[in-house]
C-alpha cells in the first residue's frame, strides 16, 4: 500500500497533538514542538498501517516537516527487494 504525503501528515498531527494546518514543508520540528517520543509513536503508527518496519537509528536527522516527509514516504513507498 502506497503512502501519501497528506495521509502522513494526518498522522503526524494526530500523533503530536497539532493543527494540522501548522504541518507545512517549511516548519521546524522544533519550533512545532515535535519531539522524539512523537515520531517514535508516527513510526510504529506507520507499521501498523503499511507493514513497513523503520527503525529509529535508520532515521537522518531532520530539522523539518518536508525532511521528515521525503524520509517516510521514501521508505514507505520503496519497491520491495526480491
Amino acid at each position: 500500500m502506497k503512502a501519501t504525503e497528506s495521509e502522513l501528515l494526518d498522522m503526524l498531527s494526530e500523533e503530536a497533538i497539532l493543527d494540522r494546518a501548522r504541518l507545512v514543508r517549511e516548519a521546524t520540528l522544533a519550533d512545532l514542538g515535535i519531539s522524539s517520543i512523537d515520531v517514535i509513536s508516527l513510526l510504529f503508527e506507520l507499521e501498523e498501517k503499511f507493514g513497513v518496519v523503520i527503525e529509529e537509528g535508520e532515521m537522518p536527522q531532520m530539522s523539518t516537516v518536508g525532511e521528515m516527509m521525503d524520509f517516510l514516504l521514501g521508505k514507505i513507498n520503496a519497491e520491495p527487494e526480491a
